[in-house]
């Protein structure tokens, strides 16, 4: 990663590569504080001396080279800079698995964070997010303290349990990003989502494109007069913070919307998708086209799933 880190111009970080043993937590707090201004999961790839730390390195190193054009200018230091590593690493998965959708753009100064071309020469914007943890405690995620117990279970209405994340990816990631002035409102828009800052416990990324995009809750069964079971769906197109007034949701069905042509969604960290990895959880991504939209996307998506309403 030597050539990566000379990006960034701070010659101190060659030095702590692999220092840190596994478990060693108050080695890793030390470096910490010693390095305020860099992301924790940077210094973390950096310190932990494994084979799948190096991998990621590697990893960035060689699509850093490949999407430097592509990238935001200066990314090896946005990419190091504390709050800043999960939503870039995303920028770089994002790349690495549109490059088989499509032939990748360089972006101009303003407007998206990516262009790809389909089959047929039209342009397609992608605009990227990973919105963050919210700023009331109140409304974050119930992250669980592995050093105080590796046993932890939790239980309750999936509603309550995947708020958190409903709220930010409403908010933070579509309604932000569909209401900004600077989109060609002539070509396609997707907006591709990372979720993973706001996930505390595993997240259903079905359950929360469908309440977000659809209105759609709970799995439904009932029961007709012949005894025959049917499964389906609670409507329920409205979301509220606890005890707050209800609000519209279901972005996909209300034509103000009909602009944004499709999202691209996962709850996953990004270095969970790099190739040979691991994570503790991995849903995948997945793409949810739009049946409103107005410039539908003319795109193959061999790694994702898709989702159709």
């Amino acid at each position: 990663m030597d050539s990566f880190l000379k990006k960034i111009k701070d010659s101190r970080l060659s030095s702590i590569i692999d220092v840190v043993q596994t478990g060693d937590i108050e080695h890793f707090k030390k470096i910490q504080e010693q390095f305020p201004e860099y992301d924790v999961t940077f210094l973390w790839l950096l310190c932990y001396p494994h084979p799948n730390t190096e991998r990621q390195r590697k990893y960035i190193e060689k699509n850093f080279e490949k999407f430097n054009r592509f990238l935001d200018f200066g990314y090896p230091s946005k990419l190091s800079s504390k709050g800043r590593f999960v939503s870039h690493m995303w920028e770089m998965i994002l790349c690495d698995t549109l490059q088989t959708s499509g032939e990748l753009v360089p972006k101009t100064k303003t407007g998206v964070d990516f262009h790809i071309k389909d089959s047929k020469g039209e342009i397609v914007q992608i605009e990227a997010v990973a919105p963050d943890e919210a700023g009331e405690e109140k409304d974050r995620s119930v992250k669980p303290d592995f050093l105080q117990s590796g046993v932890v279970s939790m239980g309750g209405d999936i509603e309550d349990m995947e708020r958190p994340i409903l709220l930010r990816v409403f908010d933070k990631g579509f309604i932000e990003k569909a209401e900004r002035k600077s989109y060609d409102k002539d070509k396609p828009l997707i907006i591709a989502i990372n979720s993973s800052k706001t996930v505390g416990m595993i997240s259903d990324d079905e359950y929360v494109l469908r309440r977000v995009l659809f209105g759609l809750g709970y799995v439904t069964i009932t029961r007709d007069s012949k005894g025959v079971s049917h499964t389906g769906f609670q409507q329920n197109p409205k979301l509220n913070k606890l005890d707050e007034q209800a609000f519209d949701v279901a972005v996909f069905r209300n034509p103000e919307y009909k602009h944004v042509s499709g999202i691209i969604y996962t709850s996953q960290q990004p270095l969970g998708f790099i190739p040979e990895g691991f994570s503790w959880h991995n849903s995948g991504i997945t793409f949810v086209p739009n049946p409103m939209a107005t410039h539908p996307v003319n795109l193959s998506f061999p790694f994702f799933k898709t989702m159709l309403c």
